[in-house]
């Protein structure tokens, strides 16, 4: 019986398998330059890179599966993290100083505007009729334009507590990254994706016409799995305060592509109805360890930037090709019934 799990895992699993076949060998191209690997600062400071983009690519994951794409990510990150950094000090100050209940209300402020954001988005695509690229593309500039109304300036006021207690660690030993994105799977991923609603992506991105035929609620799977992006990238924009103590209305722009390259690497497909957190965060953890090896390797900004967008490109072209395959299928499958017919 187990091994006949393992082999379901596996064969579901299998990019996501090779991904995480990269990322061993990245880390340990990591260990070697890091003097500090093996000690608790090694984990932390990796735990501390990869977040952000973990928890973007679990949202990004959720709207692929539907067959859609959400080019807002990285603009959602910005405002969120550029609220986050101009409310905190007023906010703290309404709770009369308290430093803890500050850091509670902005939090769920910022969690708020993340899930609403998300919500606005899966209206415009389920009930406006209108691809997720092109709903996506212009809220993205709507919440960049926010972005900069809020905080036209990088800057904010956010306690160094603040930021030690996302960036830090627990017991003196655990990186509280880590926990936060073991908090993300168990808390958001997996209950969601037992739910009828995240069963319901992977039928409604496998075929959607055939889901709707079925009786699955579509409108209602792709406005709760648009919420859970915006939740997500709410997430990221609270966890880049910390790590920065600051708002930027350009820190995070280019959190949209990573994560879909991110969920592309760890198996998911543009087409729809394939993908899972396993794969996407060995995805976000090989584009963000890649970029601080190019970093301890005094590579410049310039061909950082290289070789990030040759990643992307095959990323994105695998999974093209894989949208492609699957339309010439489709295609071929009608022909055949029209003829049959």
């Amino acid at each position: 019986m187990k091994n006949e799990r393992a082999k379901i895992f596996l064969r579901r699993n299998a990019e996501g398998v090779v991904a995480y076949c990269v990322l061993f060998v990245v880390l340990v191209l990591f260990a070697a330059n890091q003097a500090d690997f093996f000690t608790v600062y090694g984990p932390q400071s990796i735990f501390n890179q990869v977040i952000t983009l973990c928890i973007a690519a679990l949202g990004q994951t959720v709207i692929i599966l539907t067959s859609g794409i959400d080019l807002s990510v990285g603009s959602l990150i910005i405002f969120t993290n550029c609220v986050a950094a101009t409310i905190f000090a007023p906010v703290t100050e309404a709770m009369n100083g308290s430093l803890v209940g500050g850091s509670v209300v902005t939090i769920l402020i910022v969690l708020l505007i993340g899930v609403l954001a998300g919500f606005f988005n899966g209206c415009f695509v389920v009930y406006g009729r209108l691809q997720p690229i092109i709903v996506t593309l212009a809220t993205g500039s709507i919440f960049s334009g926010m972005a900069r109304y809020v905080r036209p300036s990088p800057g904010g006021d956010v306690p160094s507590q603040f930021a030690r207690f996302f960036t830090g660690r627990v017991l003196g030993v655990i990186p509280m990254s880590a926990i936060i994105l073991f908090l993300a799977i168990v808390c958001i991923w997996i209950p969601y994706r037992k739910s009828r609603y995240g069963q319901a992506l992977y039928a409604i991105g496998g075929n959607e016409k055939a889901a709707y035929l079925n009786g699955i609620p579509i409108n209602r799977s792709k406005l709760i799995a648009y919420s859970i992006a915006g939740l997500c990238a709410a997430i990221c924009g609270i966890l880049l305060t910390a790590q920065t103590r600051s708002g930027d209305p350009t820190a995070a722009n280019n959190f949209t592509n990573n994560s879909i390259a991110a969920a592309v690497l760890g198996g998911a497909s543009l087409a729809g109805g394939k993908g899972s957190y396993f794969g996407s965060i060995a995805g976000a953890m090989i584009l963000s360890l890649i970029v601080g090896l190019l970093i301890f390797w005094k590579i410049s900004s310039y061909y950082q930037n290289l070789v990030q967008g040759i990643i992307l490109i095959l990323a994105l072209s695998v999974g093209f090709l894989s949208l492609f395959f699957k339309q010439k299928r489709e295609r071929a499958k009608v022909i055949a019934e029209e003829g049959r017919n």
